[in-house]
């Protein structure tokens, strides 16, 4: 096999885990893929809410990444500590793997320490260990006040915050306790990617529900009992739960990827870096939205898989000359649970002049459909 096909990727999330998936059967027997992930599951993130209020447990929402290997994909349970791009080498804790094509797929990393008490005083559920901790923290609850945020933009899963001010409302309820919910960001509107329209039918469901909605408010402190935002304004509570703040992987910082975002900037079509031979997909790129409603993309799963999608098509064309190229337009779907049994539903094409964006009330069909992802990804991906 000639050297050229060497394909490594950083990350077997769900863009790492699409793109790895979609080459090796594209360009079966003519490309070497080889995945470097630190963990040896795949977790399905977006089941995260699910696990926080005991619908779902670990074990429902991973699977062990080995089955990759029958698709004659080389896995590396290891972190990656060095990305040489003069060399076209990664290294590990224990080897050095050369690349001729290089996918960066590492996804978002939380430092909750960037904000004072957060780490003492915040719960979070954007990982699963978080998650389960989250969940006990709630089955002992006794309370009155619950505050549910945004510390820091950007971050994965938009509408994430906002689905788990919903759920815990509705868990409250009709566990017959009342408890006052209080959502914050410091976005302008609810989901400010979707624009003004869909963001007030959020806004307009939080409302409904008598969650005390506080736009435009920046986390800067977390105590006890109580956080402080930038104004100077504090909310009172017996429990918080928040986004923790997102930044790019160090490791990817140091490669010389980023720029002023903070993020890998990446053509939107094609998702190469400023770099040639080298890509990056999903939570760690920053792809910007021409006359869009925020200037970057949201960081969502739903994107990562579709960008993975497309360039596993591109590469393997390039490898095999079988095919033809694609263009990623920046379409995507999204959940937005409300109950055990019912959730709404957004679509749209965020890259398109303007983007089209649609937006469906809750109906227990959206639920059923989210259902069918989770076993998607659960039974069928890998």
């Amino acid at each position: 096999m000639s050297l050229k096909n060497q394909v490594v990727v950083l990350g077997c999330g769900v863009g790492g885990l699409t793109f790895a998936s979609t080459l090796a059967k594209q360009a079966k027997g003519s490309a070497s893929v080889t995945v470097i992930e630190r963990k040896s599951r795949f977790q399905f993130p977006p089941s995260y809410t699910w696990v926080v209020m005991g619908w779902r447990e670990p074990k429902q929402v991973q699977r062990d990444l080995t089955p990759l290997a029958r698709k004659k994909v080389k896995i590396i349970n290891e972190a990656v500590i060095k990305i040489d791009l003069s060399a076209k080498r990664v290294a590990t804790s224990s080897s050095q793997i050369a690349y001729d094509y290089l996918v960066v797929a590492l996804g978002a990393e939380h430092v909750p320490g960037e904000i004072p008490g957060f780490e003492d005083y915040a719960h979070q559920f954007y990982d699963l260990v978080s998650a389960l901790k989250f969940r006990e923290a709630l089955n002992g609850f006794a309370g009155n006040t619950v505050s549910v945020g945004v510390s820091r933009t950007p971050f994965k899963c938009p509408a994430a915050p906002y689905e788990m001010s919903l759920l815990l409302d509705d868990n409250f309820r009709k566990q017959g306790k009342k408890v006052e919910v209080h959502m914050f960001t410091p976005e302008a509107q609810a989901l400010p990617a979707t624009g003004p329209v869909i963001g007030k039918q959020v806004e307009r469901m939080l409302a409904t529900r008598g969650i005390k909605y506080h736009p435009k408010k920046k986390l800067v402190k977390v105590a006890r009992d109580s956080i402080v935002f930038e104004d100077g304004e504090e909310i009172n509570h017996d429990l918080l739960v928040a986004v923790p703040p997102h930044r790019c992987p160090s490791v990817v910082v140091d490669a010389g990827l980023t720029d002023s975002s903070g993020w890998v900037p990446v053509n939107p079509n094609t998702l190469a870096t400023k770099v040639e031979d080298v890509y990056a997909i999903g939570d760690v790129s920053a792809i910007e939205t021409p006359h869009g409603h925020m200037p970057f993309l949201p960081k969502a799963g739903v994107f990562a898989q579709g960008q993975a999608e497309i360039l596993a098509n591109n590469i393997a064309h390039s490898i095999t000359g079988k095919g033809e190229r694609k263009a990623w337009d920046g379409s995507g779907t999204c959940f937005l649970e409300v109950s055990k049994s019912e959730s709404a539903f957004l679509r749209g094409t965020f890259l398109s002049k303007p983007p089209r964006l649609e937006f469906h009330p809750p109906r227990r069909k959206w639920h059923f459909d989210k259902i069918a992802l989770e076993k998607f990804w659960m039974t069928y991906r890998l």
